[in-house]
């Protein structure tokens, strides 16, 4: 790949189940490339010396000068050229290969969870917060099928992001006693109030409206959640009855999300193992639609949590655990049904020294 001179450029270089594939759904490109436009509009934003008071708003010539522009995919996994800058008139090439500089730092101190990193990296505390909101976006779901490596244009990697990245970037974002003191409500969305920064809900189990009070950081991917049900991260204020009347202190909202889990290793205390092929599991929402659980009668799983990470922790320390008493056991020790799902788990698992 040759790219056009005097642009700063770089590459998305996206692994399915490290598989070499050379197609990516639309929608996982779309997720990339929106995010880390939005990122290097908030890095060009903190160039020109501006601050964020409340919504981030990008000018014009910022966007322009910082256009994402792809050129031909390539094959190899999945690899996307990208160069920083629209047209010729408009382009700044000084002002693209700061951004860019200061775009790789963050991002390398996301894939190496170094939070000092990112604080050296964009100082603004309001800036870096919505940058690592944008690559909170860049990167995989618990459970997604894929990772997204970041290559410079010598194809040199400096960055990975996978399903460890969101975990990371909440922790910096969100204080721990504030994690600790939050709880996750799924319910529909009915309304938003941006002069009061308050989103209203239909609480599932109980049919009524729950007014949820976010941060001004969360304002900015409001716009974009418009799908039937959403999640709420917060502290929840109860009512008489125990019920949750009023969220306050909301950090995160996301749509729901139930697409297919694909599950290639278990990573859970000491053991380590590999899919002897990739198993898809469907997640699907109890009655409440607060939970969201997972059942595969053949493995003897069955296990539930509020957020689509904590579901993939259960899962692993699920299939560890079965896989610790029965997979492991002396055949004389189990009756004929624990003998039958020993040999479904073998057949389905093999341990390995770790998992990559």
């Amino acid at each position: 790949m040759t790219f056009t001179a005097h642009r700063t450029a770089f590459q998305f270089h996206i692994e399915r189940n490290g598989q070499d594939t050379h197609t990516v759904p639309a929608g996982v490109l779309i997720q990339i490339l929106e995010n880390a436009q939005r990122a290097f509009e908030l890095i060009g934003l903190h160039l020109a010396g501006r601050g964020i008071k409340e919504r981030a708003r990008v000018p014009s010539h910022i966007s322009q000068s910082l256009q994402l522009v792809c050129t031909v995919p390539e094959p190899g996994s999945y690899v996307l050229p990208v160069e920083i800058g629209g047209e010729a008139d408009l382009f700044q090439q000084d002002l693209a290969g700061k951004a860019f500089s200061i775009f790789k730092r963050i991002v390398q101190g996301v894939a190496r969870q170094n939070a000092e990193a990112l604080h050296q990296a964009m100082p603004d505390p309001n800036i870096q917060r919505r940058v690592l909101d944008s690559i909170k976006g860049m990167a995989p779901r618990a459970g997604a099928p894929w990772r997204l490596e970041l290559q410079d244009e010598q194809r040199q990697p400096f960055a990975c992001l996978d399903e460890k990245t969101i975990p990371f970037v909440e922790t910096v974002l969100v204080p721990k006693e504030q994690r600790e003191a939050a709880r996750v409500v799924t319910g529909e969305m009915k309304s938003i109030d941006f002069a009061e920064r308050k989103v209203t809900i239909i609480y599932p189990p109980t049919s009524k409206e729950l007014a949820c009070i976010y941060e001004e950081a969360v304002e900015d991917f409001l716009y974009e959640k418009r799908r039937d049900l959403i999640q709420v991260t917060g502290r929840v204020v109860l009512d008489e009855q125990g019920l949750p009347k009023q969220i306050i202190d909301v950090t995160d909202i996301r749509d729901l999300d139930l697409s297919p889990l694909v599950i290639d290793k278990v990573r859970y205390g000491k053991i380590h193992l590999k899919a002897n092929r990739s198993l898809t599991m469907e997640p699907f929402l109890d009655e409440t639609k607060q939970l969201m659980c997972i059942e595969d009668e053949a493995l003897a799983i069955d296990v539930y949590a509020t957020t689509r990470e904590s579901l993939l922790a259960e899962l692993h320390e699920q299939i560890a655990m079965l896989w610790q008493e029965y997979a492991k056991a002396p055949d004389e020790e189990l009756d004929v049904a624990a003998l039958k799902l020993k040999h479904v788990l073998r057949n389905a698992f093999t341990e390995v020294d770790h998992a990559p």
